[in-house]
């Protein structure tokens, strides 16, 4: 495990998890609407992925990695937590599998994430974005102790929205 709470643990992905991480969140045509890319089409592209982003080597390697976040109490995948150096700091962004939203799992793995990160030193600042029109991702970030800093105009292209550009909000974790 790498970081844990009384719900949730963040850890690399075992093969077991792949299936479900697929069917609750990188499948989900909904769960893509804010991302830079459409839902994978199949369970052999989540697989994929996450055997070269989710292990030890893949930050060192690839400039990011991904953990899942494991919802302790019943051992199921709750979503995923990406991890991407970005000059000086750490941008982390999130996922959360469909059975898992409203509970406050997002910003509870966004805080865990976060204190894990300074406190073993990886880095002294950690950000997110998000799109400025998913006020869903704003509160969770928020919630785990991001305050906004700031507006990026066509930051990005979501292919769910048509492909246009699109502007984010940027945040800073303070708590």
């Amino acid at each position: 495990m790498i970081a844990a709470s009384e719900r949730l643990g963040l850890r690399y992905r075992r093969p077991e998890d792949t299936a479900s991480i697929f069917k609750t969140y990188t499948g989900d045509l909904g769960s893509a609407k804010y991302l830079a890319r459409q839902p994978h089409i199949d369970v052999e592209q989540t697989e994929r992925m996450l055997k070269k982003l989710s292990t030890p080597e893949s930050l060192a390697s690839n400039g990011m990695c991904i953990w899942v976040i494991e919802a302790i109490r019943d051992g199921t995948t709750a979503g995923l937590i990406t991890v991407a150096r970005d000059d000086a700091s750490m941008a982390v962004h999130f996922g959360i599998g469909i059975p898992y939203r409203g509970r406050g799992f997002a910003a509870e793995a966004l805080a865990l994430t976060a204190q894990h990160l300074l406190a073993t030193g990886q880095t002294a600042d950690v950000r997110s974005f998000t799109d400025v029109e998913n006020a869903v991702a704003q509160a969770a970030l928020v919630k785990a102790g991001f305050v906004l800093t700031g507006r990026t105009e066509d930051f990005y292209r979501a292919p769910q929205l048509g492909g246009e550009c699109r502007d984010v909000f940027r945040f800073q974790f303070r708590a």
